[in-house]
Formats: structure tokens, sequence, C-alpha cells
């Protein structure tokens, strides 16, 4: 059932007013009114309903000349609370937080096979969710409902799964797997559309409405914000960046394409070049087959001159797909995150260069801000919690 325009409208008013009190901290009623356009009537009568929801508190009154000084209002960190889920390869992070997206509680699991199958996987999800709160003291009731942040092509609105890399499932409702078992309610979405969504509430995108995260791992992802609201596309699975063909007679992608930016700068590719240049022997290192993206690293830092070459290909196809993205979307930043940027300038030199000569001057004049974000694992998991607040605010999003 599609929701009608007066409802609509309420929700969108929602979500305007707690983005003005949670980007502002701390403000007035009469401020958000001023923020939003909204009549000073609408603001007291959604700020009122907020505060009966215990999503946002009022605090002390503010500075004022004369006459009574207005009550000021803030996001109540006890307000809500939720579980950020994040799904890799190698591990499950779970960490529960606060109405704020400050992290209560953390527990992470090892994963040690290198395919599983969906029920398998749920059900240790759901043995971590559960460790996690007790560990925290936290009852079920408490929590508002589950964020769950995955590698892959994921239709966030049917909670289906309609292709990872890292198993190779295809059409998978992980969702409602999950949501069954955990019986808590559950959303799922693209990790790095997560990433968008904590960066837009906590991150570089606070109080920016335009902006796309490109997140460097084992593939290549974004994430994009557009006019305040996440893109996700018709299927809802926009922001495949790392899937852009940029040679069609390049290396093979995980996707089945040639060429992909991913199939030069993600992680595995970086890897699996790294150790083919072992084993023609243009890399002394012993045991080719056994070499790992920290190998790859330390080579990097060492500046073994022909892991740089790969790297100085990966930064080149890289700040190509970037230039596009600039001119098509025409952002005011592009933030790049994730274990990638540890590569930093042998990646980053010839990424700019490549921008530099791939974008036309006059789109470079617009000032799209290109951002190196400090990698943190943290911010996936928070990541993924941000992705139920986003639902409690009634956040419309671009489809």
């Amino acid at each position: 059932m599609k929701t009608t325009a007066p409802r609509f409208v309420r929700a969108y008013n929602r979500y305007s007013i707690l983005t003005v009190i949670r980007i502002s901290e701390l403000i007035s009623r009469r401020d958000i009114a001023k923020a939003t356009g909204l009549s000073q009537a609408s603001v007291t009568g959604i700020t009122a309903d907020l505060i009966r929801e215990g999503l946002i508190e009022e605090k002390k009154p503010g500075a004022y000349e004369g006459g009574r000084p207005p009550i000021l209002l803030s996001i109540s960190p006890d307000g809500a609370y939720e579980i950020g889920i994040n799904l890799t390869i190698a591990k499950i992070d779970v960490a529960i937080t606060n109405f704020q997206a400050e992290i209560k509680a953390f527990h992470s699991v090892a994963l040690d096979f290198s395919y599983y199958k969906a029920e398998d996987l749920v059900n240790i999800m759901a043995r971590a969710v559960r460790e996690c709160m007790w560990e925290a003291n936290f009852s079920k009731d408490r929590i508002s409902g589950i964020g769950v942040g995955v590698p892959g092509l994921v239709d966030s609105e049917s909670g289906m799964i309609r292709f990872l890399p890292n198993y190779g499932w295809e059409n998978v409702n992980l969702r409602d797997l999950f949501q069954k078992e955990i019986e808590i309610p559950t959303y799922i979405e693209n990790s790095s559309n997560n990433l968008a969504i904590a960066e837009h509430w906590f991150g570089v995108g606070k109080g920016h409405d335009n902006f796309t995260v490109v997140t460097l791992e084992n593939g290549v992802g974004a994430g994009c914000i557009i006019n305040g609201q996440l893109s996700r596309g018709h299927s809802g699975v926009a922001g495949e960046f790392g899937h852009l063909t940029m040679d069609p007679d390049g290396p093979l992608c995980r996707c089945g394409k040639k060429g992909c930016i991913e199939a030069y700068a993600g992680n595995n590719s970086l890897v699996r070049d790294a150790k083919a240049a072992a084993t023609q022997g243009l890399w002394k290192k012993k045991n080719p087959e056994h070499i790992t993206y920290k190998d790859v690293m330390d080579a990097v830092h060492k500046k073994e001159p022909h892991i740089l070459n790969i790297f100085q290909k990966a930064g080149i196809v890289l700040g190509k797909g970037i230039a596009h993205l600039i001119t098509l979307l025409n952002p005011e930043s592009i933030i790049i995150t994730g274990k990638g940027v540890m590569a930093e300038n042998a990646i980053f030199d010839p990424m700019y260069q490549a921008i530099n000569k791939s974008i036309s001057k006059r789109f470079q004049d617009y000032g799209t801000e290109i951002v190196i974000k400090e990698y943190s694992e943290m911010d996936w998991v928070r990541g993924a919690g941000t992705l139920v607040l986003n639902k409690i605010y009634k956040s419309p999003t671009i489809k």
C-alpha cells in the first residue's frame, strides 16, 4: 500500500525536524521553523509527538535578549536503541547503538569457512546478536530494530540479496530468514549505502546533502546521497560504482564482466595481481599462493617496484571512475574510505592525476572536494545501526 500524500508530507516534515535538531544539537522551536520553512504550529505539533515518543527532549533555555528565554530541543540519546550487523568474508561484527549512533556494546565473531549457506550464516548472526545483548544486559524489547550491512547487490525494500560475490548467492532473502529467527524488525542494505547514511548522520557528510562515499574493500562500492536522500535506484541496487566497465578487454571481475573498476582496484584484485607478479618472479616473495593483503601492504610501504606498478594502474582506473562520478553527479564531496586507503599515495597519487586528466576544467571549477577518510572498522557496523535510525526517522529515499 502506497503512502498517501498527507502522510508522506508529515513523515517528511518529521524527518526534516529531526535532522535539523540532530545537526544543530541544541535548537529552539522558532529556529527549527526558520530552518525548515514550516509553520510554528506544525513544528510545535510534531515536536510534541517526538517528545512523547522519547526521541527528543527539552534542554535548558537558550540565550535571549529580553522576554521569555526559548526552550531548546535536542536528540534524546536513549530515545531508541538499535543493533547494527556488518557482514564480511572474515567476520560478523555486531554493535548496539543509541539514537545518536554511539556504540554501547560490541561483539565480533570470526568466520572460519570460505562458503556458508544462508541458513548457517543466519544462525551465526543470531547467536552473535544474542551474545551481544546478553553481555550488555539488553533485553529484546529495548531494541527498535536491526540493520544488516552486506557487501553485494541488495534490494532493501524486499530484503533480497540479488548477488553476494563472497558466497556466490543469488536471490537469497537474508532479511526474512534472519527476522524469522531473531524476531526483531530487521532491515538490510548494501554496506556502502549504510556507510553513506552514517556519514550523513555523524561523519564528514553531516550537514551536506550531495556527496558520494566510495569504499575500497575486497570490492569497490559507492553510496550516493542526493538532495539529502540515499539513492537506491529503480530496483534498489544503485551505487555499484565498482562494476562500471573501464576496459572490456581487461581482467575478469567477480560480477562476470571484464575490466570493471573493481577488477583493478578492489583489494582481492590487487592481491591477485601481486600473486601473479610473485609467480612470474617479478616480486621476490616465497609461496605466492599464500600472499595476503597485509603482505601486499607491506610491499607497498617498502616500495617494491612491481607492486607499486600494480597500484599505479589501479589508481589510474579509480581516478577515471571518480571523474565520471564528478561529471555525472556534481557532488559537494567524494569521501573515499575502506581498508584500501592504507595504500595511501601508492594509489592516490595516480588517482588524482587521472581525475585531473579525465575531467573537464569546467567541472573542476565547481569544486568537488575529495576526502580520504582514515579507515575504521567500527564505521561499518555503526553504519548498519544507522540504517535503523533512518527508518525511525521515516526518511524518504530516492527511487
